[in-house]
Parts: structure tokens; sequence; C-alpha cells
């Protein structure tokens, strides 16, 4: 990319995916991270729930979280379409646990139940290991399938082997308040915010810093309130806008990002789409 060697970067500071070293700790996001980890290393609260707006970071923390598990001391299979129905997400979990390429096709859910546990018992709980499910728009998922994940943690009460995280959209939240068998044993719930206005330079200057570029004021300071004006501290909306404005200052070839530059993306993304 021309704006890589423009900008003197090592990658795209401000791309769309969620690679755990771009993490920016703030506010919220430090304590969901927290909590989570705390979720985990108890092992004994069995379910925990994370909702936010799309694009706060739900996905990025998760990264981050399966970042500092041990492979060594936990289990952890994460499942990203959640609105399946309980037979095939555990007959996904099945398949993870057996390490096999390519999933059957579910059966019964007697003998489903039944391998779980035969699989649970021989490749997690038998070598001291502790299963992380994560269930990605958790939103999707039915009431009935809710509430059988949650008989998935009634597994060996003597020792809990398996903590289920559900993350999703603010939707989540309502879903689970109506369901008390399962909101009841949420042992953690989050409600992911955005970033506040004093975050959204610092956020800025740590993307550009760990692409790699030693031009911290790449960004006038003028722009951040535009910034923040449009995006509302959303870290997504944030990188959407800033992904442009370093792509124009180099094709113009300009050393800095204007806040004009900025206002006029944003007004170009308002008139188009409104």
């Amino acid at each position: 990319m021309e704006y890589l060697s423009f900008w003197e970067m090592r990658k795209p500071p401000f791309e769309s995916n969620s690679e755990a070293q771009f993490f920016f700790e703030s506010e919220a996001h430090g304590e969901a991270l927290a909590r989570l980890l705390y979720l985990v290393s108890d092992r004994g609260m069995g379910m925990g729930a994370m909702a936010g707006e799309i694009g706060s970071g739900k996905t990025m923390l998760l990264n981050v979280l399966g970042s500092r598990l041990r492979k060594d001391v936990y289990t952890t299979i994460r499942i990203h379409t959640a609105h399946l129905p309980f037979d095939h997400i555990l007959a996904e979990i099945n398949q993870r646990l057996r390490g096999e390429d390519e999933a059957t096709h579910p059966h019964e859910k007697y003998f489903l139940l039944k391998e779980f546990e035969r699989l649970v018992t021989n490749k997690v709980a038998s070598i001291g290991k502790h299963l992380i499910l994560i269930l990605d728009e958790a939103q999707f998922l039915s009431t009935e399938c809710l509430d059988e994940l949650k008989c998935l943690t009634n597994y060996n009460q003597e020792e809990p082997v398996m903590t289920i995280i559900l993350s999703g959209q603010p939707d989540l939240k309502e879903k689970l308040r109506a369901l008390p068998q399962v909101y009841q044993r949420l042992g953690m719930f989050y409600d992911l915010k955005h970033l506040s206005r004093e975050e959204v330079a610092p956020y800025v200057r740590h993307r550009l810093k760990t692409a790699g570029t030693g031009k911290m004021d790449v960004f006038d300071e003028d722009c951040i309130e535009a910034l923040y004006g449009f995006s509302g501290g959303c870290p997504r909306q944030i990188n959407r806008i800033c992904k442009l404005a370093v792509d124009r200052a180099c094709l113009m070839k300009e050393e800095r990002v204007t806040a004009e530059m900025v206002s006029m993306i944003i007004r170009d993304i308002e008139k188009h789409f409104g």
C-alpha cells in the first residue's frame, strides 16, 4: 500500500480487523477485559455475558481474552454463528473437542449430550483443564437454546469444568432479563460503552504507534472534535474515518490530516449514506 511508505508505517493502522495488538484499554474496555478474565479464572461462575452496540469492540475484547488464556490451562471454543439451533451448536462443540477437520451432521440430542459428557471428561476434566465456550452474536439465540446451553454448565457439579460467555448486541441484555432461569446464572454481565471524548485522541495515537509509525502527529488536534462528533466514540466508526483520512492525505501529499479533510469525509459519508 502506497500510504504505508508515505507515513512510514509497518502495517495499516485503521483496518476493520480486530488484531489483539491494536487493543486500546479505554476505561470501559479495560474493565470489560478485567471482568472477563476474572470470570474465566474463577471457573465456578458458569456463565457470563457482554453486550454492546455494533462496532463497540466486542470482537476485539474476545480476541484479546483468547490471546491471554494459557492453552495448557484452558480449552477455548468460539462459535461465530450463534444463531444456530442448540443441536447444531452442541454438534460443533463436540467436533471441536474431537479435533476433527469436518463437522459431522447433528444426531439425536440424547446421543450428542452423552458424547459431550464423554469428551469433556476425557479431553478437559481428566487433564485438569477448563472449557471456555464463547458464542458471538448471541442476541440471535432462541430462548430454548439459551435455556439448554445453561444446562450444559450443570455437568460435573463437584468441580465445574465449563464457562460460557455470551457476546452480542444490546438486544441480548433484554433477552436475558426475560429468562430468569438463565439471567440468575450469570456470574458476570457487562454493558460495553464507547470511548469518551477524552479517549479518542489517545486511541488514534495508539493505533498509529502500533502500526509502527514514528509520526504521532499525523492528525491535527482539531480533528478530534469532528471524529468524536461523528462516531460518538464508536471505535469502528473512528477507524472508518481515519482510514479514509490517511488515504486522502497521502494522495494529496499532505504531511498532516487536517480537520477540514476529516469534515469533508464525514460530509461525503452523510450525503451518500445519511
